[in-house]
């Protein structure tokens, strides 16, 4: 997304930012939160990944909000697709109907979440959950203002978190084929055909859609943003939850025959073949947290090359690793600090594929796991570099106070200051 430079739209700048993060919890989070450890877990890992199961309670109280929210989607969807349906007054009651629902629910889904009680100990959850009612909240008061394309805009980017948190790692079913919400995407965009398929957890369909999208020349000529989207959500869905290197393959073959590729994009399709080739001849880890650690050192090697994205794939590896191992050990060490360190390092290279603002929350709870260490300060100096960036226009740095207090509070806890004593 493009970031204003102007001075007076530094602070702008950041909000945009962390709209982008939130903008696109909407559906997908609450989806996501919403279906009992289906979040980030492996369905095939090894026993000593495996994270401990929920409660009966637990999944009963989950499975109790995605059958409330299953309505919510299958009106709501339609009319967010569709700008005519969305801003026709006959249908004003349904969308706000629809939209007070989810709403409701997030705010259910946050304080759960508030009191420990969540499926997943994956790091994104947590976040994720907390913004929730915030993003909707906001979604809500434009629409009621009349600001409808931008509540749409909110509302339809949501989407892009759903997909985000369903394929961070392996994980749950799939409900490809069981005919899932009954919405008509004949008149769906490849993109937007592969999203909706990818946020109700039909991942085989949402693949199809996707590779369709990527493979239609006439697509990528006529919208190459939209088409560019579908190839990287194609590539993060293998590579992510299906944790497959020949339907990766597949995607990158795809990129590459259709003529319409920009040739960067061919170059880092080159790259990620090679990755794909050397990923196929691998056994399996002892431990992910190694194997991310190693598939990160090498994605950071790669990337002071020529190639301008070949290390993707490397760093959407690392990072379905890293969720696998952080879901199955919630104690707070330092080896989980090291973990969401590492998370952080992989969300920020690839935050164009990813969430904008998620690495920031990653380094800020590895500061709260290990205050008072080198990890800690490591993972605070990340955050602070992010953070000022963020904020910096042409005529520097202009944070709101309570990021500066909030940074302030967090230098403390990794340095081992005490504030109170200043």
């Amino acid at each position: 997304m493009n970031m204003p430079h102007s001075a007076d739209a530094s602070a702008g700048r950041r909000w945009t930012r962390t709209l982008s993060f939130g903008m696109t919890l909407g559906f997908g989070a609450i989806f996501f939160a919403t279906i009992p450890m289906l979040g980030c877990e492996s369905a095939h890992k090894s026993s000593s990944d495996a994270p401990a199961p929920s409660t009966t309670k637990t999944s009963g109280e989950w499975s109790e909000r995605m059958q409330e929210l299953s309505q919510s989607l299958s009106q709501l969807l339609p009319l967010v697709a569709d700008h005519r349906a969305f801003n026709d007054p006959a249908k004003a009651d349904l969308v706000q109907k629809s939209m007070s629902q989810l709403k409701a629910m997030a705010h259910q889904v946050k304080h759960q979440v508030q009191k420990g009680n969540k499926p997943s100990s994956d790091p994104a959850f947590t976040p994720i959950a907390e913004m929730l009612d915030e993003d909707l909240a906001r979604a809500i008061v434009a629409y009621q203002s009349g600001n409808r394309d931008y509540a749409r805009l909110t509302l339809r980017e949501s989407m892009s978190y759903c997909i985000q948190c369903h394929t961070q790692a392996a994980g749950g079913p799939d409900f490809s084929g069981r005919g899932g919400l009954s919405v008509n995407t004949d008149n769906f965009s490849p993109l937007a055909r592969g999203d909706y398929y990818a946020a109700t957890r039909q991942f085989d369909d949402a693949l199809k859609a996707y590779l369709n999208g990527v493979k239609d020349q006439q697509y990528a000529k006529d919208d190459l943003f939209a088409w560019e989207k579908a190839a990287r959500s194609a590539l993060a869905l293998s590579v992510r939850y299906k944790e497959s290197p020949s339907q990766a393959r597949e995607v990158v073959k795809a990129i590459q025959g259709n003529p319409q590729t920009p040739p960067s994009l061919k170059d880092s399709a080159r790259a990620w073949l090679q990755s794909i080739e050397k990923w196929e001849r691998e056994k399996e880890p002892d431990s992910r947290l190694e194997r991310a650690d190693r598939l990160l050192k090498e994605a950071e090697k790669r990337a002071s090359s020529a190639t301008e994205r070949g290390q993707d794939l490397l760093y959407l590896r690392a990072s379905a690793d890293l969720h696998q191992w952080l879901a199955s050990h919630p104690e707070p060490n330092a080896a989980r600090a090291k973990a969401l360190l590492m998370a952080g390092k992989a969300a920020e290279a690839s935050r164009d594929m990813n969430f904008w603002t998620l690495h920031e929350r990653y380094y800020e709870m590895c500061i709260n796991t290990l205050p008072n260490s080198v990890m800690a300060r490591e993972c605070y100096s990340n955050l602070e570099e992010s953070v000022k960036l963020g904020y910096t226009g042409s005529s520097g740095v202009h944070m709101p106070r309570e990021e500066v207090e909030r940074l302030k509070n967090l230098r403390a806890r990794a340095m081992g200051e005490n504030t109170k004593a200043k």
